[in-house]
Protein backbone atom coordinates (compact mmCIF):
# COMPACT_ATOMS: atom_id res chain seq x y z
CA UNK A 1 0.00 0.00 0.00
CA UNK A 2 1.30 3.57 -1.50
CA UNK A 3 1.94 5.69 2.03
CA UNK A 4 -0.89 8.55 0.01
CA UNK A 5 -2.81 6.10 0.53
CA UNK A 6 -2.28 4.90 4.19
CA UNK A 7 -2.57 8.44 4.90
CA UNK A 8 -6.67 8.33 3.28
CA UNK A 9 -7.38 5.31 5.23
CA UNK A 10 -5.85 6.81 8.42
CA UNK A 11 -7.90 9.92 8.17
CA UNK A 12 -10.76 8.29 7.97
CA UNK A 13 -10.47 5.42 10.18
CA UNK A 14 -10.50 9.23 12.79
CA UNK A 15 -13.18 9.94 11.00
CA UNK A 16 -15.46 10.59 14.44
CA UNK A 17 -12.52 12.62 16.36
CA UNK A 18 -12.16 9.74 19.04
CA UNK A 19 -8.71 8.64 19.88
CA UNK A 20 -7.19 5.53 18.04
CA UNK A 21 -4.50 2.95 19.17
CA UNK A 22 -1.52 2.82 17.20
CA UNK A 23 -1.37 -1.21 17.26
CA UNK A 24 -5.34 -0.89 15.99
CA UNK A 25 -4.49 0.95 13.08
CA UNK A 26 -1.47 -0.95 12.19
CA UNK A 27 -3.81 -4.19 12.18
CA UNK A 28 -6.35 -2.55 10.24
CA UNK A 29 -3.58 -1.22 7.61
CA UNK A 30 -1.56 -4.83 7.44
CA UNK A 31 1.93 -2.28 8.73
CA UNK A 32 3.51 -2.32 11.10
CA UNK A 33 3.14 -0.05 13.97
CA UNK A 34 6.39 1.90 13.01
CA UNK A 35 4.70 2.79 9.56
CA UNK A 36 1.91 3.55 11.50
CA UNK A 37 3.83 6.19 13.96
CA UNK A 38 5.95 7.50 10.74
CA UNK A 39 2.05 8.30 8.91
CA UNK A 40 1.23 9.99 11.68
CA UNK A 41 3.91 12.36 12.49
CA UNK A 42 3.63 13.03 8.60
CA UNK A 43 -0.25 13.67 8.96
CA UNK A 44 0.39 15.66 12.37
CA UNK A 45 2.87 18.00 10.31
CA UNK A 46 0.43 18.43 8.18
CA UNK A 47 -2.10 19.58 11.42
CA UNK A 48 -4.92 17.15 10.18
CA UNK A 49 -3.75 14.97 13.38
CA UNK A 50 -2.77 15.36 16.73
CA UNK A 51 -1.06 12.71 18.34
CA UNK A 52 -1.76 11.20 21.75
CA UNK A 53 -0.26 8.84 24.18
CA UNK A 54 -0.62 5.75 22.41
CA UNK A 55 -2.65 6.61 19.44
CA UNK A 56 -3.83 9.82 17.42
CA UNK A 57 -7.27 11.65 17.14
CA UNK A 58 -8.12 13.63 14.01
CA UNK A 59 -8.66 17.01 14.80
CA UNK A 60 -8.44 20.32 12.82
CA UNK A 61 -5.68 23.04 13.17
CA UNK A 62 -8.48 24.92 15.34
CA UNK A 63 -10.79 21.94 17.15
CA UNK A 64 -10.19 21.30 20.95
CA UNK A 65 -8.67 18.22 22.13
CA UNK A 66 -10.52 17.20 25.65
CA UNK A 67 -8.35 16.99 28.30
CA UNK A 68 -8.10 13.59 29.18
CA UNK A 69 -6.37 13.49 25.60
CA UNK A 70 -4.23 16.63 26.67
CA UNK A 71 -3.61 14.92 29.85
CA UNK A 72 -1.03 11.78 28.44
CA UNK A 73 0.43 14.63 25.78
CA UNK A 74 4.04 14.96 26.78
CA UNK A 75 3.48 13.74 30.31
CA UNK A 76 7.17 13.52 31.52
CA UNK A 77 7.67 17.03 30.17
CA UNK A 78 4.89 18.24 32.20
CA UNK A 79 5.70 16.69 34.96
CA UNK A 80 9.92 17.94 35.51
CA UNK A 81 8.13 21.53 34.32
CA UNK A 82 4.92 21.47 37.18
CA UNK A 83 7.68 20.46 39.79
CA UNK A 84 9.67 23.36 38.42
CA UNK A 85 6.38 25.88 38.03
CA UNK A 86 5.11 24.80 42.20
CA UNK A 87 8.68 25.54 43.43
CA UNK A 88 8.05 29.31 42.41
CA UNK A 89 4.87 29.34 44.76
CA UNK A 90 5.73 30.84 48.49
CA UNK A 91 3.77 31.18 51.35
CA UNK A 92 1.01 33.46 51.30
CA UNK A 93 0.73 34.05 47.40
CA UNK A 94 -2.75 34.30 46.34
CA UNK A 95 -1.97 31.96 42.71
CA UNK A 96 -3.97 32.26 39.28
CA UNK A 97 -4.51 29.10 37.99
CA UNK A 98 -5.71 28.16 34.20
CA UNK A 99 -7.39 25.01 33.28
CA UNK A 100 -4.46 23.72 31.02
CA UNK A 101 -3.26 20.19 31.33
CA UNK A 102 0.29 21.38 31.92
CA UNK A 103 -0.94 23.60 34.61
CA UNK A 104 -2.61 20.86 36.55
CA UNK A 105 0.81 18.68 36.38
CA UNK A 106 2.24 21.54 39.04
CA UNK A 107 -0.42 20.75 41.77
CA UNK A 108 1.49 17.56 43.31
CA UNK A 109 4.30 19.27 43.96
CA UNK A 110 3.32 22.12 45.88
CA UNK A 111 3.91 22.15 49.68
CA UNK A 112 1.84 21.92 51.92
CA UNK A 113 1.03 25.33 52.42
CA UNK A 114 -0.61 27.26 55.55
CA UNK A 115 -1.91 30.47 53.77
CA UNK A 116 -1.56 30.02 50.08
CA UNK A 117 -4.67 31.12 48.42
CA UNK A 118 -5.22 29.71 44.81
CA UNK A 119 -8.11 30.98 41.78
CA UNK A 120 -8.13 28.47 39.07
CA UNK A 121 -11.27 28.26 36.26
CA UNK A 122 -10.31 24.37 36.09
CA UNK A 123 -12.68 22.01 37.62
CA UNK A 124 -10.40 19.55 37.98
CA UNK A 125 -7.76 22.05 39.25
CA UNK A 126 -10.18 22.99 41.87
CA UNK A 127 -10.19 19.10 43.27
CA UNK A 128 -6.46 18.76 42.75
CA UNK A 129 -5.87 21.80 44.89
CA UNK A 130 -8.50 20.82 47.60
CA UNK A 131 -7.30 17.40 48.21
CA UNK A 132 -4.35 19.51 48.70
CA UNK A 133 -5.89 21.26 51.13
CA UNK A 134 -5.08 24.55 49.88
CA UNK A 135 -7.49 27.49 50.39
CA UNK A 136 -8.92 27.44 46.72
CA UNK A 137 -11.81 29.26 44.43
CA UNK A 138 -13.26 28.00 41.59
CA UNK A 139 -13.92 30.98 39.23
CA UNK A 140 -17.49 29.63 38.36
CA UNK A 141 -19.21 30.25 34.39
CA UNK A 142 -20.21 27.87 31.92
CA UNK A 143 -18.29 24.96 31.64
CA UNK A 144 -16.92 23.89 28.38
CA UNK A 145 -17.86 20.14 28.48
CA UNK A 146 -14.83 18.48 27.35
CA UNK A 147 -12.11 20.21 28.76
CA UNK A 148 -13.86 21.14 32.39
CA UNK A 149 -12.72 24.92 31.94
CA UNK A 150 -15.05 27.53 33.27
CA UNK A 151 -15.57 30.61 30.89
CA UNK A 152 -17.69 33.52 30.64
CA UNK A 153 -19.14 36.24 32.38
CA UNK A 154 -19.47 35.06 35.84
CA UNK A 155 -15.64 33.54 35.24
CA UNK A 156 -15.08 37.04 34.38
CA UNK A 157 -16.71 38.70 37.08
CA UNK A 158 -14.41 37.21 40.07
CA UNK A 159 -10.91 37.33 37.92
CA UNK A 160 -11.90 41.45 37.72
CA UNK A 161 -12.01 41.58 41.28
CA UNK A 162 -8.67 39.82 41.90
CA UNK A 163 -5.41 41.71 42.74
CA UNK A 164 -3.14 38.29 42.67
CA UNK A 165 0.70 37.79 42.63
CA UNK A 166 1.38 34.91 39.77
CA UNK A 167 -0.76 33.43 37.23
CA UNK A 168 0.25 30.15 35.49
CA UNK A 169 -1.01 29.46 32.76
CA UNK A 170 -0.22 27.74 29.07
CA UNK A 171 -2.23 27.78 25.78
CA UNK A 172 -2.35 24.70 22.74
CA UNK A 173 1.04 26.57 21.03
CA UNK A 174 3.71 29.16 20.43
CA UNK A 175 4.23 30.07 16.54
CA UNK A 176 7.19 30.63 15.01
CA UNK A 177 8.28 34.31 16.10
CA UNK A 178 6.91 33.64 19.81
CA UNK A 179 3.03 34.42 19.67
CA UNK A 180 1.15 32.53 21.90
CA UNK A 181 -2.01 31.25 20.65
CA UNK A 182 -4.71 28.95 21.30
CA UNK A 183 -7.59 27.29 19.38
CA UNK A 184 -10.78 28.36 22.16
CA UNK A 185 -11.52 31.70 22.04
CA UNK A 186 -13.30 31.90 25.38
CA UNK A 187 -10.44 30.07 27.32
CA UNK A 188 -8.08 33.07 25.38
CA UNK A 189 -9.94 35.38 26.56
CA UNK A 190 -10.15 34.88 29.94
CA UNK A 191 -6.22 34.42 30.02
CA UNK A 192 -6.02 37.68 28.38
CA UNK A 193 -8.38 39.12 31.41
CA UNK A 194 -6.22 37.22 33.87
CA UNK A 195 -3.00 39.05 32.83
CA UNK A 196 -3.74 42.78 33.82
CA UNK A 197 -4.79 40.65 37.32
CA UNK A 198 -1.59 39.51 38.63
CA UNK A 199 1.66 40.78 38.88
CA UNK A 200 3.94 38.21 37.72
CA UNK A 201 2.43 36.06 34.46
CA UNK A 202 4.19 32.57 34.69
CA UNK A 203 4.00 30.77 31.00
CA UNK A 204 4.29 26.95 31.11
CA UNK A 205 4.96 24.91 27.89
CA UNK A 206 6.01 21.51 27.12
CA UNK A 207 8.12 21.55 23.87
CA UNK A 208 5.68 19.79 21.50
CA UNK A 209 4.06 23.16 21.71
CA UNK A 210 7.01 24.71 20.05
CA UNK A 211 6.38 26.41 16.47
CA UNK A 212 2.56 25.36 16.35
CA UNK A 213 0.01 27.99 15.15
CA UNK A 214 -3.35 28.52 16.22
CA UNK A 215 -5.90 31.14 14.79
CA UNK A 216 -6.20 33.23 18.34
CA UNK A 217 -3.60 35.24 19.56
CA UNK A 218 -3.66 35.66 23.40
CA UNK A 219 -0.09 37.18 23.41
CA UNK A 220 3.60 37.37 22.67
CA UNK A 221 6.18 35.18 24.91
CA UNK A 222 8.26 38.39 25.54
CA UNK A 223 5.70 39.75 27.67
CA UNK A 224 5.39 37.34 30.05
CA UNK A 225 7.54 37.17 33.32
CA UNK A 226 8.62 33.79 33.24
CA UNK A 227 8.82 31.16 31.06
CA UNK A 228 8.76 27.50 32.24
CA UNK A 229 10.16 24.73 29.15
CA UNK A 230 11.55 21.65 28.90
CA UNK A 231 14.03 22.77 26.42
CA UNK A 232 15.83 25.89 25.48
CA UNK A 233 13.96 28.38 23.80
CA UNK A 234 14.41 29.17 19.85
CA UNK A 235 16.09 32.48 18.96
CA UNK A 236 13.80 33.66 16.90
CA UNK A 237 10.72 33.88 19.73
CA UNK A 238 12.22 36.93 21.30
CA UNK A 239 14.13 38.36 17.91
CA UNK A 240 13.63 42.22 17.74
CA UNK A 241 11.79 42.39 21.16
CA UNK A 242 12.92 45.45 23.28
CA UNK A 243 13.69 45.17 26.94
CA UNK A 244 15.02 42.06 29.14
CA UNK A 245 12.03 39.82 28.45
CA UNK A 246 11.22 36.86 30.44
CA UNK A 247 13.29 35.00 32.61
CA UNK A 248 13.38 31.79 31.06
CA UNK A 249 13.68 28.57 33.47
CA UNK A 250 14.74 24.97 31.29
CA UNK A 251 13.05 22.08 33.41
CA UNK A 252 15.72 19.02 32.98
Amino acid sequence: MFEEERHKQILQLLHDGRMVAVSSLAKRLFVSEATVRRDLTALEKEGLVRRVYGGAVRVGVNRDVPLMMRETEAMQAKQRIGRLAAELVQENDVILLDASSTVYSMIPYLRDFKNVVAVTSGIKTAMALGERHIKTYLTGGEMIDNSYSMIGGHAEELIRSLNADTLFFSCRGISADGRLTDSSVEEARLRQLMFRHVKRRVFLAASNKLERDYFYVLGHIADMDDVICDEPLPAAFLAGKTGEGPRVHVAR
